[in-house]
């Protein structure tokens, strides 16, 4: 496995592998054409990859390789699966093309760019195998931009890892931990009466309207590594879209919240449960937690592992790497803050995640994968000799 400069064979064969992903649609639940392709592709490489169910007969794919016994279990990989196409697209989403050092396509940036680019690394390691030391896991994961069903069945059967790497579009911005998410769901009680005698009954409606204007009005602390957290109302509901000329007995909100390593999701309940109790409200207040739920983490800046890699990026990009908290969740956080995996978000960046015409930039995706190749070469080592074998 050569360290430093990625070859321009190399660097071809990553940009068509990227094509290859992007123009099969992976919307989340519709993930089986993408993962029978990379299940084909490591058959191809000669390497064995295995089949993982998940919940709603969703699959992820794993492989793995092996060098010299004595190193480091490293896991790499990500998420197959993307989100829907918006309107505005230029260009057939699933047509992947270049122009002006882009390549253009749904998922190209989040994140098939960076799952080749793991893919690649495996495949490479796999030939090297005598020069290295350690395990490498790659998996290509379900439904992380839904309810993480891929991941959530991954980590029960996960052994131990010694670092991982998500293979997020985060180059310039390394993320080494991430604010915790749930949605808070806040049901609300009235009483039913006719809508011309609205004083017989309680509207539901109007005490959760007592309550969101407190919710939008809310300031929480800031943490000191996390800075300040977040939460929005993303849904309201009420009656069962029937017309009836009634008061309305029951409102339903979901809160996306957010809370930092020193929070916890019983807080977040705790929390809005006394800014309903405040209002002295007629109605009844009741707040629970629906998954997904995800932990918050942070990798300590001193951790082995991070230092590794810190090394690594500087060696190849001429300077250090910006570590930031990620204020979105990702599988990471499941890996991280549940399975206290070491884990950081790395990979090509690019622009229009989640939009029209998202891109990747090419550039990027060489230098990334220069950046893990040259870090694998360094981490990969056995741990009772010191040195590569």
């Amino acid at each position: 496995m050569s360290c430093g400069e990625v070859s321009f064979a190399a660097n071809e064969e990553l940009r068509q592998l990227v094509r290859d992903l992007v123009s099969i649609r992976s919307y989340s639940g519709q993930e089986q054409d993408v993962q029978a392709f990379i299940e084909d592709w490591f058959a191809r490489q000669g390497i064995a990859s295995r089949r993982q169910q998940a919940d709603d007969g969703l699959v992820n794919i794993l492989a793995e390789v092996d060098g010299a016994p004595g190193g480091p279990t490293l896991w790499i990989g990500g998420h197959c699966d993307t989100v829907g196409v918006s309107d505005g697209w230029g260009s057939d989403p699933h047509q992947p093309h270049e122009a002006d050092g882009r390549l253009y396509g749904r998922g190209v940036m989040d994140m098939k760019g960076g799952l080749a680019t793991a893919m690649i690394l495996l495949r490479n390691l796999h030939q090297s195998r005598e020069n290295w030391a350690g395990r490498v896991l790659f998996a290509s994961l379900a439904d992380e931009e839904a309810r993480s069903r891929g991941m959530e069945a991954h980590a029960v059967h996960l052994g131990a890892v010694d670092g991982a790497i998500m293979c997020e579009p985060h180059f310039d911005d390394v993320v080494i931990g991430a604010m915790g998410k749930v949605n808070l769901i806040v049901d609300v009680e009235g009483k039913a009466a006719h809508a011309s005698l609205p004083h017989e009954g309680i509207n539901a409606i109007c005490e959760a309207g007592r309550l969101l204007a407190l919710i939008a009005d809310l300031e929480r602390a800031v943490s000191p590594d996390f800075g300040p957290s977040s939460h929005c109302v993303i849904g309201i509901e009420a009656g069962d879209g029937s017309y009836s000329i009634s008061v309305p007995d029951h409102c339903c909100l979901m809160i996306n919240w957010q809370f930092p390593a020193s929070e916890t999701v019983e807080d977040g309940i705790a929390l809005i449960m006394s800014l309903a109790d405040s209002l002295n409200s007629p109605a009844r207040f009741r707040v629970t937690a629906r998954p997904p739920a995800y932990d918050s983490y942070l990798i300590d800046r001193d951790h082995p592992f991070l230092r590794a890699f810190a090394r690594s990026y500087e060696t190849i990009l001429g300077h250090a790497p910006e570590l930031r908290i990620g204020k979105g969740v990702s599988d990471g956080n499941i890996l991280a803050g549940r399975l206290n995996v070491p884990t950081l978000l790395f990979g090509p960046k690019g622009g229009n995640m989640h939009g029209a015409d998202e891109y990747l930039t090419l550039s990027s995706l060489e230098a990334s994968y220069a950046v893990i190749e040259r870090f694998a070469a360094d981490f990969l080592q056995d741990q009772k000799q010191g040195t590569r074998r």
